[in-house]
């Protein structure tokens, strides 16, 4: 079978992908039982099974084709996605490290890779090339302004913040972000506005943001309203201790008994053992029975 031959089968099993790809598949192994070094083989079947996201099949392929092509950007690229794709980070990184000529796309699953590994100062320097080259980019902002509050430089993050809010506005992930960075930096009313501007924009259903937008709220004497939002994340999941802990606690601050006994009960019912907190907690409220 000579190149145009193959050109020809590869094309056939490229339109057949549409109606029938398993019988595309059979086509193919069957060509590469005869050409096992063929690239555009090896790299038409692993995108049949990358599309279909079935990524172990589609990385047999891909390896395949990097040992006939060794240091080829594309297929270390599609290598790392797959891996990434897998959750498979630090194999993800091994093969987009190789990559010499680096595309945004590279950098911005390079930057994601050392999020998810915990290595926020690492992401930093791989956001900061990429935000060269997209520099319109709002998610690169965003992702920027997440990574310096992680290693808590609140003030460098304020710095993206502000530049973010400057270039693009009222957006509403940049409502959410400004409202967690004002309550790090002990902000209080602005943070509470964020929080309330974004919630009318994007209802807060993350226990997270729920619990830091309760806390701004009493911060400026809101005790009911944090009441509200600490009740609020407990509905959408009632199996985290440190929200009933900061709701009994509030509650008793207010002198609430009765929300606080009920709460306890609640914490009981959902959680398979008590903190030390909560016990804490418990014996206030037995204590003023």
């Amino acid at each position: 079978m000579d190149s145009v031959e193959i050109s020809n089968l590869v094309l056939r099993a490229t339109a057949l992908t549409k109606t029938n790809w398993l019988h595309a598949v059979y086509i193919l192994e069957q060509a590469l039982d005869e050409y096992p070094d063929n690239l555009r083989i090896l790299l038409n079947l692993g995108e049949i099974y990358l599309e279909r996201q079935i990524f172990v099949k589609a990385l047999g392929y891909f390896q395949k084709a990097i040992a006939v092509k060794p240091n080829d950007p594309y297929i270390l690229t599609i290598i790392g996605n797959c891996y990434y794709a897998t959750g498979e980070y630090r194999l993800a990184l091994s093969y987009y490290n190789k990559i010499t000529d680096v595309t945004p796309e590279v950098l911005y699953n390079t930057a994601l890779c050392l999020t998810y590994l915990g290595m926020n100062k690492e992401s930093i320097t791989v956001l900061d090339k990429l935000i060269q080259f997209l520099p319109d980019n709002p998610f690169i902002h965003f992702m920027l302004i997440e990574q310096y509050m992680r290693i808590q430089n609140y003030e460098t993050a304020f710095q993206y913040l502000t530049k973010a809010e400057k270039r693009f506005g009222n957006h509403k992930q940049l409502l959410l972000l400004s409202a967690i960075l004002h309550a790090k930096r002990g902000i209080w009313l602005k943070a509470y506005h964020c929080f309330a501007e974004y919630n009318t924009m994007n209802r807060i259903v993350n226990p997270e943001q729920l619990i830091a937008y309760s806390q701004a709220a009493q911060k400026i004497g809101m005790d009911n309203r944090a009441v509200e939002l600490l009740k609020s994340a407990l509905s959408f999941n009632p199996y985290i201790s440190s929200t009933y802990e900061e709701l009994v606690r509030l509650q008793l601050q207010m002198n609430d008994y009765k929300g606080a006994r009920e709460s306890m009960k609640l914490a009981k019912k959902h959680l398979v053992r008590i903190s030390p907190v909560l016990k804490i907690l418990q014996e206030r409220i037995h204590n003023e029975e």
